[in-house]
């Protein structure tokens, strides 16, 4: 039992050590329709824009770890422009690629792979993992980013990334929401999908 305790101590320290001097980045966001990559459907206008690139990435989140797991940070930004609100959850929105659609990844799951050697099943002994980080910079941060599940009220807006594996972007990649719940009278939305440019 003693042994696990160091064990567990000295993969804590690393962690920390590996995360010093973490900083926040700001994200400018435009209005969804700004974006190259959007749609426009039943007065809801989505936006999306991908950070494929190892510059890009490293220009949202502060760890070249992302890159070199191969994690795609995609900013996704959603405006309501009708007198009731609706809700869209992370684990809704899909990367399509050449028939296959891929869901996006919770950002805890992320946080432990960027910071363990192994990749290993989510488990609630690594949730207690991710709550002992002591750099609570990064934690926040990917906290404060992550889309999570977002209520968007009558003629509001908001905005979150979602994480994806990262793949070569081409003309067939897309970005499909299948679910967008009207709040009022909980039927889903007519379903977005869109070229993710």
């Amino acid at each position: 039992m003693r042994r696990t305790v160091v064990k567990g101590g000295i993969l804590l320290l690393a962690l920390d050590l590996l995360f010093a001097g973490y900083k926040i980045r700001d994200i400018n966001i435009q209005p969804a329709g700004e974006y190259p990559s959007h749609q426009s459907l039943q007065k809801v206008v989505i936006g999306a824009r991908a950070f494929d690139t190892e510059a890009e990435i490293l220009s949202v989140f502060d760890t070249k770890k992302l890159y070199q797991k191969q994690i795609m940070p995609v900013l996704v930004v959603i405006e309501n422009n009708n007198d009731f609100a609706i809700r869209l959850s992370a684990s809704d929105i899909y990367l399509s690629d050449a028939g296959v659609n891929r869901r996006s990844t919770p950002y805890k799951k992320v946080l432990l792979n960027i910071a363990k050697k192994k990749k290993t099943a989510y488990s609630s002994h690594e949730d207690i993992l991710l709550r002992n980080i002591k750099n609570k910079n990064m934690v926040a941060d990917f906290e404060r980013k992550s889309f999570g599940e977002k209520l968007i009220p009558p003629y509001g807006s908001d905005f979150g990334i979602v994480f994806f594996e990262l793949i070569q972007l081409n003309a067939g990649t897309r970005i499909y929401i299948p679910n967008i719940t009207n709040l009022e009278t909980r039927e889903y939305l007519m379903f977005f999908e869109f070229d993710l440019s």
